[in-house]
């Protein structure tokens, strides 16, 4: 996949999204969706990047801080394409996300499809 190409927020967004990609080195979809979600602004990344290691995300830990309704809506969906929990509510996500939240959501969930394929064909080659 061509992260250079996909949607971002903003130039920082892009800088650290790929900065944490490089660090990895991995294929494993759940981590780059989380990673691109909690990057995504600036308010949620100094909110988050205390509790998000190359090895964890502590979400029960992102969770505890108090999040407009959209970005908590946002951290939820990153949780749920992380380790698929049930806390998220796509009915109420929606409700809350303005057009950069839904954008950011989409690209989300692209990038965790995306790379789940990727990964499945290079298993049953």
């Amino acid at each position: 996949m061509n992260f250079e190409q996909i949607y971002y927020a903003n130039s920082q967004h892009k800088e650290q999204f790929l900065a944490l990609l490089n660090q990895k080195q991995s294929n494993e979809s759940g981590y780059y969706a989380a990673y691109y979600i909690l990057t995504s602004t600036k308010e949620i990344w100094l909110a988050t990047k205390k509790h998000t290691t190359l090895e964890t995300i502590n979400f029960s830990k992102i969770l505890e801080q108090g999040f407009a309704n959209n970005h908590k809506a946002l951290i939820l969906l990153a949780q749920h394409l992380f380790m698929a929990s049930t806390s998220f509510d796509l009915d109420h996500a929606l409700g809350s996300w303005d057009q950069f939240s839904y954008s950011v959501a989409l690209q989300a969930i692209k990038l965790r499809w995306s790379l789940s394929r990727e990964s499945m064909e290079g298993f049953l080659e």
